[in-house]
């Protein structure tokens, strides 16, 4: 693209690229560091949150454009080097303004927070690749180079979610998806154990299994009965504990409001939470598969009824589920299995800390079943 100029390596448009691939580098940097006490001493006064949303999209506006104009000046078919400098400038500009417009984002929550840095660190990537193309590779990619830009940018202007209580939401949709997820897993264990007609299917078995040992899984093992009994104690263990993360939302987040540090930091230690009952719950499916270990089994259990614990602890604490009638609504029926039906008028309202409680003892005692049926099995016999 640039072999026409008399000096390729010092063509101001290659410069200029290079520049702006060392811009990006830095606003990555700046990305991984947490706004400090003393950027915040620096701004005049702190922009809300709207201003900051605001700003934001505007960034991404002005990127992509500024992408779409280097990729036409720059297209390998009629390049214009020198054309190119503007728009490689504004770009820099807006990448650094777009990195300092993130970090801001943590004034009102790390969650919310935390979307603004990853979609600011995919679109700087992707403009790190947009200009390797022109400099590196000849532009031959500039086209799907130029795309993915525009695709990362559209992403981040739908997914940013309005506050902090939005984007701890979320993820909390993302991470119930998940544990609902290794729930059927489970219940596909007891289905597939109990399904008649097995032994008509031995012979396509054995050359899935076969298959599946080419690739490295190993083949699939049947449950024995004392493992299928496993499982059916460990079902309902997981189910009540994805019934308590599912009714987080409609009962603790949809009544919170406000915005003081005190409820951004609650807030923002639910995903955490969260999250580590997603690979908790993983770990546990994981050790039923055979041939189970009970020891593996006997862990795995304890670790998802301690990261329970822990979410439940954060989700009813004061700060996010107040004591006080009037902040706590008051809940529609509510069984355990999560259907809400029809109350009489004379029934008593039941308070969502009441049905966490009553959730997590039930949790509780799932876990205690499976410890004394691992116990039970490894007693020696008589």
């Amino acid at each position: 693209m640039f072999s026409a100029c008399s000096d390729r390596h010092q063509h101001p448009a290659l410069s200029a690229l290079r520049l702006l691939k060392e811009t990006c580098s830095a606003a990555l940097d700046a990305l991984k560091q947490p706004l400090s006490s003393t950027q915040i001493s620096l701004l005049s006064s702190p922009p809300s949150s709207a201003i900051l949303h605001k700003d934001f999209q505007s960034l991404l506006t002005l990127i992509y454009t500024s992408t779409t104009k280097l990729t036409l000046v720059l297209r390998p078919s009629a390049p214009a080097p020198k054309a190119a400098l503007g728009p490689i400038n504004d770009l820099g500009t807006s990448i650094t303004s777009l990195a300092t417009c993130a970090t801001l984002f943590d004034l009102y929550g790390s969650t919310l927070s935390s979307y603004a840095r990853r979609a600011s660190r995919e679109i700087c990537d992707s403009v790190i690749s947009l200009a390797n193309t022109f400099v590196e590779d000849s532009g031959d990619e500039y086209l799907v180079r130029t795309g993915t830009v525009h695709d990362l940018i559209e992403k981040a202007r739908r997914e940013l979610p309005v506050d902090n209580l939005a984007a701890v939401k979320m993820q909390w949709k993302a991470d119930r998806g998940m544990l609902e997820d290794s729930l059927n897993d489970i219940n596909a264990m007891i289905e597939d154990a109990g399904d008649e007609g097995d032994d008509d299917l031995e012979g396509e078995r054995f050359d899935d299994d076969d298959e599946l040992d080419e690739l490295g899984f190993g083949p699939s093992k049947k449950l024995s009965d004392v493992e299928l009994e496993r499982v059916k104690k460990v079902q309902p263990l997981v189910r009540f504990g994805t019934l308590l993360h599912k009714r987080i939302v409609p009962d603790v987040l949809a009544n919170v409001s406000g915005s003081g540090p005190e409820l951004l930091a609650a807030l923002d230690a639910l995903p955490s939470h969260s999250h580590s009952v997603v690979l908790a719950v993983e770990e546990l499916v994981a050790s039923l598969y055979a041939p189970q270990k009970p020891a593996a089994l006997s862990s795995a259990v304890t670790a998802f009824s301690n990261a329970i614990h822990q979410l439940h602890a954060s989700a009813v604490a004061d700060t996010l589920l107040s004591s006080d009638g009037d902040v706590a609504k008051q809940m529609s029926a509510l069984t355990l299995d999560g259907g809400e039906g029809a109350r009489s008028n004379g029934d008593k309202q039941k308070d969502p800390r009441r049905w966490f409680d009553a959730c997590l003892a039930q949790i509780d005692k799932s876990a205690r079943a499976v410890d004394e049926l691992l116990a039970l099995d490894s007693a020696p016999t008589t």
